[in-house]
């Protein structure tokens, strides 16, 4: 079982604004991957990558120094970001017991991208040992991105309202309803809550409703946790495989995209864009 380690406040450098429950707004969901490519602002300092500046030796050659607790780990992280995008991170980590938290950090003047890994011993942010690490040992990515317009930003969400598509609604529980469409060999099951609109695609099997069977744990799940309060936000679920690293969390606060992308499963992916939010 998974023990989230609670991270101190004065780790987290800029907090998404706000507080906003689930069911707030009359809002839609995306068709659309939210993975499209746009230009982000343009940079006006030089790129610093992977997350340490220019002529500066990457943070941990010596495994002596490797930090020993999370709280140790999010400070150097953020010591490494250089990048004028407000650093913002979830204040738990879900790691699995009698595990140690690590990171590799790349970031520029309009972005950043935070991978967290667990391991059995302790190892430096950036160590090159990150990269011979099993995929299993990655937690998920975190990245940031900050465009030119709020506009810009949106598109890459592509947040859209779900509508009924002539099928019957599907009850999803605590008075949510979703709607299902096909197409390609492929069925969709779109719904909405409050400014976030949420997609699972899975095959078509008559036999097994993935979807709805995925769908229920995810709005359970958001009866007790509250997502970020966004512009507008999208999740993008695998429904035939919900522990794989094809799901997505994305969201937008102005001009800034937030993504939770890569992780140990739908719910993991979840409960780091829940930990964005909690006091």
């Amino acid at each position: 079982m998974k023990r989230p380690y609670i991270l101190s406040t004065a780790l987290v450098l800029s907090l998404t604004a706000g507080c906003s429950q689930i069911n707030a707004a009359d809002q839609g969901t995306s068709s659309k991957s939210p993975e499209q490519k746009s230009s982000p602002e343009t940079a006006q300092a030089s790129e610093v990558s992977p997350g340490f500046a220019e002529g500066e030796p990457a943070p941990g050659t010596d495994p002596s120094s490797a930090p020993s607790s999370p709280e140790q780990v999010m400070n150097e992280t953020s010591m490494l970001l250089k990048t004028r995008v407000p650093f913002t991170l979830p204040k738990t980590m879900p790691v699995s017991k009698g595990l140690y938290l690590t990171s590799k950090v790349k970031s520029d003047a309009n972005s950043y991208e935070i991978t967290f890994y667990q391991t059995e011993k302790p190892i430096p942010i950036n160590n090159s040992k990150l990269n011979t690490l099993s995929s299993n040992q990655k937690i998920a990515t975190v990245k940031a991105t900050k465009y030119k317009t709020e506009r810009e930003a949106a598109e890459m969400v592509n947040y859209q309202k779900a509508e009924p598509t002539g099928n019957p609604p599907i009850d999803l529980g605590h008075g949510i309803k979703g709607y299902s469409d096909a197409g390609a060999g492929s069925v969709f099951l779109h719904w909405n809550e409050g400014r976030w609109s949420f997609m699972s695609k899975a095959l078509n099997e008559p036999e097994k409703d993935s979807n709805k069977e995925l769908a229920v744990k995810v709005v359970n799940f958001l009866e007790k946790e509250t997502l970020p309060p966004p512009d507008k936000g999208a999740v993008l679920l695998d429904g035939n495989n919900p522990d794989s690293r094809n799901n997505l969390v994305v969201w937008q606060d102005g001009k800034i995209v937030y993504e939770i992308k890569e992780a140990n499963g739908a719910m993991t992916a979840l409960e780091i864009a829940a930990a964005f939010h909690k006091e």
